[in-house]
């Protein structure tokens, strides 16, 4: 009996993970430079890209987080090592597989010290980081109250 349920375990934990190919994706925007929070990287043009990309991956991107700390919007990266313990909090992956963005930042006795976000591109030769940009003390944008 302990034997099958340490068997059903492995098998529910091991079909949570991304398919081979999106694993493959997601490794190599992680191993590109680029720590969200950390790094500032981008002229002015590159953070309007960015900028832009951000709003429709929120609306429509496919979010990705640690195996660990999932919830119902959220799939696992799987096992690609991200950019250190906790930095990357989420990745989110547009549905054309064409840009995405790492969001995080590090922290020091559970209050954040660095936040932000980095903005990668996919093209003919692959991905590239494209622009990183610190949010930790921009204002949080006033959202209306639903009546």
């Amino acid at each position: 009996m302990k034997r099958a349920l340490v068997l059903l375990a492995t098998l529910s934990v091991a079909g949570c993970g991304p398919r081979p190919a999106e694993q493959a994706e997601i490794c190599a925007i992680f191993a590109l430079p680029g720590v969200p929070g950390d790094t500032q990287l981008g002229d002015a043009s590159d953070v309007v890209w960015a900028k832009a990309r951000e709003r429709a991956l929120f609306k429509s991107g496919v979010i990705y987080g640690p195996p660990w700390q999932l919830t119902a919007q959220s799939r696992s990266w799987g096992r690609c090592p991200a950019k250190g313990p906790g930095v990357v909090e989420h990745l989110l992956i547009s549905p054309d597989r064409r840009y995405a963005m790492t969001k995080g930042g590090r922290r020091a006795d559970g209050h954040p010290v660095s936040f932000g976000s980095c903005y990668y591109e996919k093209g003919s030769a692959g991905w590239r980081l494209r622009a990183c940009r610190q949010t930790l003390d921009e204002p949080v944008p006033l959202v209306p109250q639903m009546r």
